[in-house]
C-alpha cells in the first residue's frame, strides 16, 4: 500500500530487514523530489556505496541518484546515469573530479532493476563499479580519481537530484526518475566478494555504517514509499 510523504521526517529506525523502496517522480519547475539525510556525514578517505535502482525514464544528460554537496563544491560526490553521447554509462563525481564508465555489453533498460556498486580509495585513487555483479571498466582495467584526495564531511546528502548548489540550484534534466531501494554506504572498500553478495537476496548482505538501507533518518520530499517486490519469494 502506498503513503505519500511530503516534507516528513522518515521514522524507519525499527525496520530491520527493510523491504520498501522509494519512488521519485519526474521533476519540473519548482517540485524536485528528493531524499535528504539527516545524520551528519562523515570525511571519508574511501567507501562502498551500493543500492538497487529502476529508471522509469533515462535522462537525454544526467539522471542523479545520489549527490553529496559541501561547501568545497556542489559535486563533492555524485553518482549518475550519463545518457550524453546516446550510450548509457556510469557518471561519478569523487572530491570535484568527474568520470564516466561504461559496463561493456550491458543494455540499461527502463522499468527493470539493476545493483549497482561504486567503491573508492584516495591513496591510490582506485574507483570500482560493479553492475549486477560484474566489474565495468573504461579503457583499461584500473581506473583513478581524486588520488590523495578526501571527501570532506559535514555536507548535504541527497538521493533524486542532482546539486548545483550547497542544497539548491536543482535541475529537472539532471534528476532521476523511478525507484530507489537498499541504499548502503561504508567509510571502507568492500571486497569483490562483498559487494557481489550486497545484491544477492540470499548472500550474507553486510549493511552499511554510514547509510544502512531505509533505515536511517531521511526526510522526504514529494516522493512515494512502498513495499518492493525486491527479494520476495
Amino acid at each position: 500500500m502506498w503513503f505519500h510523504v511530503l516534507c516528513v521526517l522518515l521514522s524507519l529506525a525499527l525496520v530491520e530487514n527493510s523491504q520498501l523502496k522509494i519512488h521519485i517522480p519526474r521533476s519540473s519547475s519548482g517540485n524536485y523530489p528528493r531524499l535528504r539525510l539527516n545524520q551528519q556525514f562523515p570525511s571519508l578517505n574511501e567507501f562502498t556505496i551500493c543500492s538497487w535502482i529502476k529508471p522509469h525514464s533515462i535522462q537525454r544528460e544526467f539522471s542523479t541518484f545520489i549527490s553529496y554537496a559541501t561547501l568545497r563544491s556542489d559535486n563533492e560526490f555524485a553518482v549518475c546515469l550519463s545518457n550524453k553521447t546516446g550510450t548509457v554509462s556510469v557518471g561519478v563525481n569523487i572530491a570535484t573530479e568527474y568520470t564516466e564508465i561504461r559496463c561493456p555489453n550491458i543494455e540499461w533498460t527502463v522499468g527493470e532493476w539493476y545493483h549497482l556498486c561504486v567503491s573508492w580509495f584516495n591513496t591510490n585513487g582506485h574507483l570500482q563499479v560493479y553492475r549486477d555483479g560484474y566489474r565495468c571498466y573504461i579503457y583499461n582495467f584500473n581506473k583513478t580519481i581524486a588520488t590523495g584526495d578526501r571527501i570532506y564531511g559535514k555536507g548535504v546528502f541527497i538521493v533524486g537530484q542532482d546539486q548545483d548548489a550547497f542544497d539548491g540550484k536543482y535541475e529537472a534534466d539532471q534528476a532521476w526518475i523511478g525507484d530507489i531501494a537498499d541504499i548502503n554506504m561504508w567509510d571502507e572498500v568492500l571486497t569483490e566478494k562483498q559487494m557481489i553478495e550486497a545484491g544477492k537476496c540470499e548472500g550474507k548482505r553486510k549493511k552499511g555504517n554510514i547509510i544502512s538501507g531505509l533505515t536511517s533518518s531521511m526526510t522526504a520530499l514529494g516522493i512515494s514509499i512502498s513495499e518492493t517486490e525486491l527479494c520476495q519469494i
